[in-house]
């Protein structure tokens, strides 16, 4: 009994030193010692996290532009009609299709009251998609011009004469796009009439052949409507959604 007393007095003694130091170790590793198993198990990725990232990067993805339509309004300078307004829409960054307005402010040429204004479809196509087109005008053009003559017997009157003229106006340029949609461009071409109908306010079968039109007046009607005129747009700016 002696000896079965004193072999568990002993294991209780090594049993009371071994484990505070036990303890301490672990401590000392930053780990607790109940947690030995759970320390070795590979910790599990935040998926909270990962959605949010993946959601980001979709949005970022998703709101870069395709170009496949775009639609808005230019304005211009250029001649002959120094002020143009046109309504465009722009597909698959291939195509263009628009209509525009132009005009040139009543003025006095060479002594001449003149009003000139057009309306037109237009059609541009990019064939490298990008900013050069190869572009075609269609419309119908109104040139009125008006002055005081003087005939024998008659006095001074009041001569007023229009030409309507139907054209067609190929051209070539460039029109740029930026985001968020700031365009810009120019073109030159040529526009030819197609045909053109004249009128005066001075019946010819009324007077005799003494009165006639103003050569004046013909020259510039027959120069902006019957003629063929270079064309030329300096600057084409506007926004394009």
């Amino acid at each position: 009994m002696n000896v079965i007393s004193r072999v568990a007095l002993h294991i209780t003694a090594v049993a009371a030193v071994a484990l505070p130091c036990r303890a301490a170790f672990a401590l000392e590793q930053g780990t607790p010692a109940s947690a030995d198993t759970a320390s070795t198990e590979p910790r599990a990725p935040n998926q909270g996290t990962t959605r949010d990232t993946a959601k980001q990067e979709s949005k970022s993805g998703g709101s870069r532009r395709t170009d496949h339509f775009r639609v808005g309004v230019l304005g211009g300078v250029g001649f002959p009609r120094p002020l143009a307004i046109e309504g465009l829409v722009k597909i698959e960054n291939m195509v263009g299709l628009g209509v525009e307005y132009s005009v040139l402010p009543r003025l006095n040429l060479s002594g001449v009251d003149t009003s000139f204004y057009a309306i037109a479809a237009d059609a541009r196509v990019f064939p490298f998609r990008n900013a050069f087109f190869v572009g075609l005008r269609a419309g119908r053009q109104h040139l009125g011009g008006a002055a005081d003559i003087t005939a024998q017997g008659y006095g001074t009157l009041h001569e007023s004469v229009s030409v309507d003229t139907t054209f067609i106006n190929p051209r070539v340029g460039f029109l740029w796009t930026w985001e968020p949609g700031v365009t810009v461009g120019l073109d030159i071409g040529v526009q030819i009439p197609l045909s053109s109908t004249a009128s005066s306010t001075i019946p010819q079968t009324a007077l005799p052949a003494s009165v006639t039109v103003d050569d004046q007046i013909v020259r510039v009607t027959n120069t902006l409507g019957r003629y063929a005129l270079p064309t030329v747009d300096l600057l084409r700016i506007g926004f394009l959604l």
